[in-house]
């Protein structure tokens, strides 16, 4: 056997060899609550199982992991997985179809996921990938602080902090050093057609101001930085990102807070020298009490009474963007799309309840806040996310009338721009993360309630269990009371809900490196791998299997299927490009079915066979063992073969023609050592190719290089380049140019850039340059940009620190 088949073998075979996990609990009936669910093994996999004794929390809480699941993507090898706001592209989204507006959403949410590829690839996405992580006012170094919390990865999170504050001093050019504050249109603070917009001559964009949410936010990622910098040791970023918390708190407090009317406001920035606030009340002036900004004092309380008020922020269906009162206010939409100054939105909504849960917990008791109004508002919630008696989500809800307003057929369905899950385990539930070796719980349930659940929670690497049984009857678990266990193991029980704290072993440390990843993924749908069939539905794309989505829902559509296929037996071939053979011995076939539920005639197929090109015929892979041995619709089903080395791999289907049964795949993935040159080596054409083609030719490194690099925007990006430290390291580039002497711009991590010259060189890749460039611990990002002239790349190799 030869070297480099011996070595992927082997490394595949260490990466897919399961990780030793912690003792978890069985007290919930896991099955119960997700059977209903397409691909139920991920949920088992992943998710804490959640009981409650209030139907619709815990119904919306398992719709809404399904929900975000929808939004999970695989972009390419090296980047792996980003979260997507739509279920399909829309125009104004940017790389991987990726959209910052909800970002920070996204990391609370999938920062409870047991895998955590999911989270760090993403929050590695925002900090070095290059997908505008400020388009939209963001919250993404607190939410990727908050998602340490969780998994305890200190050297990740230690990893990150050049990049968050990379982001962070974007922002510098809307910084008003008069004010101490930022400023940013309604607009490109996701609200648009707000109150503080549709006042103004534009109301769209217009409506620049200094704005509660916004500030909020920015005070929060400034305190995120400055507790990273110190995991770090470098203590003067951290006093420079206290010290601006701090001067942003201040200003908030002074200048957007009514002592009058006891609220926290916006004010325009444009033609407003007395820095008057908005005539109106907007949801945004709740978001400060989730970050804690306002004071502990009495005056600030008083602003809760509008969420209740009918006349403030409480209707059915709320609480609304804008105050009822107000003159701007209009409830009355039932299919426009996007205004903010009345409806419903779930993104305000989710930080309007963690607002809340901070004044309930953390601020001195009151009247007017309690935990009784907590759940009344998360349950109202959770009513709100139904649609035709199931659960449901899109992107804005009438407050009056049981409707979602802004739901685009084929577009807004599970829209991912809120949490939910977060809301029920860090409030409801009441795990409050720590940094250091303990778990807190602080539940936010009322007093009435007699059991309640959170099993299996990841944290810190480690598997815990909260349990409530008031009298130990419901559980059996042999104690009363509120209870925590710890990877399977009773650590400690009080009788009262209420906060307590216990002991957790040190973090679990993981590597992070990537060491497999899904050739067939091809998220831009253009190039390679590149989709071949037998036949394609004139209702369906055979992009959709490499598109990087998995969800099985009849609308909106994401398949392939053979549906009005006169044939027998289809077939489904990936393509991975000229001479661009991958050593592979999996494939993951996730099996679309409109049958099950009733909705069309689409269903497993009879038999599932690969086969692979050798270059001359199609031969069937030997030792073909298919997991599980018969097909699960609405399911990853896996072909395990022995290991072929190869330029295109399809799977024939044999349908079921005595039902008149079509074939479907709503994703197909190929899964194999990364990188498969060498640990150190990358090839250009397995990165993201912009502008360019692959093209073989057998003196190339795997025999496949990428060329027609000539359009000004043409580029190649090497992602996933690992390293164990950061450090100036040497890099070879090899590459052919058979013309004049070409220049390209190498962009690392999107920081860092470096100019790189090649000569003239027609010797058969066998020429390279060395450039030398400043690169982070982790997972790196390197594009190679044309500046002058064209050149064609082969592959980069890593060397040492310089």
């Amino acid at each position: 056997m030869g070297a480099t088949k011996l070595f992927w073998i082997v490394a595949l075979a260490a990466i897919i060899s399961s990780e030793a996990s912690a003792q978890r609990t069985n007290f919930v009936n896991h099955d119960s609550k997700i059977s209903h669910l397409a691909e139920p093994q991920w949920f088992r996999d992943n998710i804490p199982f959640v009981e409650v004794p209030n139907k619709e929390i815990e119904e919306v809480y398992y719709y809404r992991w399904s929900s975000l699941k929808r939004h999970l993507r695989y972009t390419v090898p090296g980047a792996g997985y980003i979260v997507t706001e739509f279920v399909h592209k829309v125009g104004y989204s940017l790389k991987f179809d990726t959209i910052n507006a909800a970002a920070g959403h996204h990391i609370n949410e999938a920062r409870w996921l047991r895998d955590r590829r999911y989270v760090q690839d993403y929050v590695n996405f925002w900090t070095r990938e290059g997908g505008d992580p400020n388009a939209y006012s963001e919250w993404i170094a607190d939410a990727a602080y908050n998602s340490y919390l969780i998994d305890g990865d200190e050297e990740f999170m230690k990893s990150q902090l050049k990049g968050l504050i990379r982001n962070y001093r974007k922002w510098d050019d809307h910084y008003d050093d008069t004010w101490k504050m930022y400023w940013i249109s309604p607009h490109w603070d996701a609200m648009e057609y707000s109150c503080s917009s549709v006042q103004t001559d534009d109301p769209y964009h217009g409506g620049a101001g200094f704005r509660p949410s916004f500030n909020a936010e920015m005070y929060a990622n400034a305190v995120a930085i400055s507790k990273i910098a110190a995991l770090n040791g470098e203590f003067d970023i951290f006093l420079e990102y206290q010290t601006r918390a701090e001067s942003i708190k201040a200003a908030m407090n002074q200048r957007l807070w009514d002592p009058q009317r006891k609220f926290f406001y916006h004010a325009f920035k444009d033609n407003n020298p007395n820095f008057e606030l908005l005539d109106s009340r907007e949801e945004i002036g709740f978001f400060p009490w989730q970050y804690r900004i306002p004071g502990n004092t009495s005056e600030y309380v008083e602003a809760w009474e509008q969420l209740f008020d009918a006349q403030g922020f409480g209707t059915l269906w709320g609480p609304t963007t804008c105050e009822v009162r107000s003159q701007w206010y209009d409830g009355n939409q039932t299919g426009q799309c996007c205004w903010w100054n009345g409806n419903s939105w779930p993104y305000s909504t989710s930080l309007t309840l963690k607002a809340l849960a901070a004044q309930v917990r953390d601020y001195a008791n009151s009247a007017v806040v309690t935990v009784n109004e907590y759940l009344s508002e998360l349950h109202k919630y959770a009513l709100t996310q139904y649609k035709n008696d199931k659960p449901y989500v899109a992107e804005c809800h009438s407050p009056v009338r049981k409707l979602w307003v802004c739901d685009g057929f084929n577009n807004s369905e599970h829209y991912a721009h809120s949490t939910y899950t977060d809301n029920v385990l860090s409030d409801l539930i009441g795990i409050q993360p720590r940094p250091d070796n303990n778990f807190e719980i602080n539940p936010l349930n009322p007093s009435n309630w007699r059991f309640f659940a959170a099993e299996n929670i990841p944290y810190h690497g480690h598997e815990v269990t909260v349990l409530y049984d008031a009298d130990g009857s419901y559980y059996e678990s042999g104690h009363s009371g509120l209870q925590i266990f710890v990877n399977g193991d009773f650590v400690r029980a009080q009788p009262n809900i209420g906060r307590m704290t216990v002991p957790v072993p040190a973090p679990v440390a993981r590597n992070g490196q990537q060491n497999i990843a899904n050739y067939a993924s091809n998220p831009n749908s253009e190039g390679y791998p590149a989709p071949r069939v037998s036949y394609t539905s004139p209702y369906a794309s055979e992009w959709h299997p490499l598109d990087g989505r998995v969800f099985y829902d009849y609308t909106p559509l994401n398949r392939w299927t053979n549906y009005g296929s006169g044939n027998p037996t289809d077939w489904f071939a990936v393509d991975f490009g000229p001479g661009r053979s991958k050593n592979i011995s999996q494939i993951k076939l996730y099996v679309y079915s409109d049958v099950v539920t009733g909705e069309g005639g689409v269903d497993c197929p009879k038999k599932m066979e690969v086969e692979f090109y050798d270059g001359q015929e199609w031969r069937s892979a030997t030792n073909q063992r298919p997991t599980p041995s018969v097909c699960s619709p609405n399911d990853v089903n896996t072909i395990d073969f022995d290991p072929v080395s190869t330029q295109q791999v399809r799977v024939v289907f044999t349908r079921d023609v005595e039902n008149n049964y079509y074939i479907g795949l709503t994703e197909l993935e190929i899964w194999a050592a990364w990188p498969q040159s060498s640990p150190q080596g990358y090839e250009a054409e397995d990165g993201l190719i912009v502008r360019g083609s692959i093209k073989e030719n057998r003196a190339a490194s795997g025999t496949s290089f990428v060329g027609d690099l000539v359009q000004d925007d043409s580029s190649v990006e090497f992602t996933g380049v690992w390293l164990d430290s950061a450090g100036t390291y040497s890099i070879k580039v090899f590459y052919v140019n058979e013309g004049n002497e070409a220049k390209q711009i190498l962009a690392a991590n999107n920081d860092v850039e470096v100019p790189v010259t090649y000569p003239t060189a027609n010797d058969e890749f066998a020429s390279f340059v060395t450039v030398e460039v400043a690169l982070q611990r982790g997972s790196n990002v390197l594009i190679f940009r044309k500046d002058t002239n064209s050149v064609s790349l082969d592959r980069i190799e890593i060397g040492g620190k310089v």
